[in-house]
């Protein structure tokens, strides 16, 4: 009898599967997260993309909350934290606060995560220590340190959804118009109608200011805020 030789579906020669982990789910989340947001998220879509079933994965994460949390905290891993005694305080508490927001923001909308609980990761810890040691570095008083820390990271997750949901209506609006730097245009353009519909006589001063809304731009407007919220906690 002649062997059969056309079975390259056996378990023989398919390749074998990565071994399943907790690290390879998260950054399976985070990776879905990208691509649609934290909506998309569910068990079963993770252990799909992971060839396995959804069973599975309660062995290394306890629920999608748990994954979303794990998903949050991996995302944090690309923002640098500093050490030991800073050279400017404000200056390094400034960068972390952008930094986070910018890291963040390319996750779509994976800083919902924060808005909703304060996150404990092993990420998320070294990013409050450090705010921390700085807010008392530029001698903002002990009983406030922990209302400031929590108005900064307030702050950060709200701005980083802010900026991806610009990123998300340019995208859209990139493939239909072939924009450039669509994201801020998009926002723009909305704010723009609104705003040039409204009657003067009700709405003097947001009427006064429709110039300044197609000359400000994001980064200057967050400097301004980020600014005004670290002198106003440390003053």
């Amino acid at each position: 009898m002649t062997p059969d030789t056309h079975r390259s579906d056996s378990a023989r020669t398919r390749p074998a599967k990565p071994p399943l982990s907790r690290d390879a789910i998260v950054r399976t989340a985070l990776l879905l997260i990208d691509e649609s947001g934290i909506d998309a998220v569910s068990m079963r879509k993770v252990a799909t993309r992971l060839d396995t079933a959804a069973a599975s994965l309660y062995v290394y994460v306890a629920d999608r909350k748990d994954l979303l949390e794990a998903a949050y905290d991996l995302a944090l891993a690309d923002v640098p934290v500093g050490h030991g005694e800073p050279a400017d305080w404000r200056a390094e508490l400034e960068g972390l606060v952008t930094d986070q927001i910018h890291v963040l923001a390319t996750h779509d909308d994976i800083a919902l995560v924060a808005l909703v609980e304060a996150q404990v990761g092993p990420n998320a810890l070294a990013i409050t220590e450090r705010v921390l040691a700085l807010l008392r570095r530029g001698g903002l008083a002990e009983g406030s340190l922990l209302a400031a820390a929590d108005l900064l990271d307030q702050y950060t997750a709200s701005t980083a959804v802010e900026r991806a949901s610009w990123a998300r209506r340019g995208r859209a609006e990139a493939e239909r118009a072939d924009v450039s730097d669509a994201s801020m245009q998009a926002a723009r353009n909305r704010l723009g109608r609104v705003y040039d519909a409204l009657p003067e006589t009700e709405f003097p001063e947001i009427r006064a200011l429709r110039a300044q809304l197609d000359e400000s731009d994001p980064d200057d407007r967050h400097r301004w805020k980020l600014g005004a919220i670290i002198t106003g906690i440390t003053s």
